[in-house]
């Protein structure tokens, strides 16, 4: 049997099954985090296809730029799975693991990596967060937004324009409670970057971009910051009910100790030059 270990998010990912564990190690990014021993609180097992039994799907989506479809559901004993159109299907029982049968497909492999971190991470306080991030005298500010709103070029304004800065991850960091303090990590998802840093910070802020004609920023109270933080997160644990309430304290205990902001911005220096002195000072 293959296997191997990761450590991702302050958390130890123990891969086994068939070859398709080498196939994962041989996706970028994943050899960074790899590990000789560490404890192991989640496991991934890859293996023979997976009986799908009836389900109620509660969401349906596209990856890899509108290639192939994606269902999310689940059955009558709370059982959750994944479909990949004809790539693949994984199942998740809480306190069970993830089983993933996979078809070939590196970049729908990826993604099913990241769906069973999320679904396993969220109860222990690890969530995937869509976001850029760039570390400045070793404080993170993760920057929000929808696709095309400027993410990544904030970040870059800060690398070109701020002192003693570099960047975290640019696509899925992991934001990690453990033993009560609040950090971001880099992760083996980074998007079309090659930036897989096995390194976590503090972080300083939350910044929610938005595309303005000056460059404005705002600290928020408590709802806006829930709703600036929510669409960042994995949207399937936002489908079902159980999965939502993880998210919620997730959210809630993020947004206690983290200050969130609301950035109207242009892609110029004088936005970094704006948030940094805001959020690092």
């Amino acid at each position: 049997m293959a296997e191997a270990t990761l450590h991702i998010g302050g958390h130890g990912l123990h891969l086994c099954g068939d070859d398709t564990v080498e196939q994962v190690m041989r996706i970028p990014g994943m050899s960074a985090f790899s590990v000789a021993s560490c404890p192991c609180e989640m496991e991934v097992r890859f293996g023979p296809k997976i009986q799908l039994p009836n389900c109620r799907w509660l969401h349906e989506f596209d990856i890899i730029d509108g290639q192939q479809r994606c269902r999310f559901g689940i059955d009558t004993e709370g059982t959750y799975y994944y479909t990949f159109d004809h790539q693949g299907l994984l199942r998740y029982r809480e306190g069970d693991g993830v089983d993933i049968n996979m078809n070939g497909n590196t970049e729908a492999l990826r993604f099913a990596l990241w769906i069973a971190y999320a679904m396993m991470g969220v109860k222990l306080g690890a969530v995937p967060v869509h976001s850029s991030v760039v570390v400045c005298t070793n404080r993170a500010v993760m920057c929000l937004g929808e696709s095309g709103t400027g993410k990544s070029t904030h970040t870059r304004l800060w690398l070109e324009n701020i002192a003693d800065t570099h960047l975290l991850n640019d696509d899925s960091p992991i934001v990690s409670l453990i033993d009560g303090e609040i950090r971001v990590y880099g992760s083996p998802w980074s998007g079309k970057s090659d930036c897989y840093l096995q390194e976590s910070h503090p972080i300083a802020g939350l910044l929610r971009l938005e595309q303005r004609k000056e460059n404005s920023i705002r600290r928020l109270g408590v709802v806006e910051s829930f709703a600036a933080l929510q669409p960042s997160c994995p949207p399937s644990l936002a489908k079902e009910e159980h999965c939502m309430d993880l998210l919620v304290d997730f959210i809630s205990h993020v947004i206690e100790h983290v200050p969130v902001y609301r950035m109207g911005c242009l892609p110029n220096a004088d936005a970094a030059r704006l948030s940094h002195k805001s959020l690092i000072g």
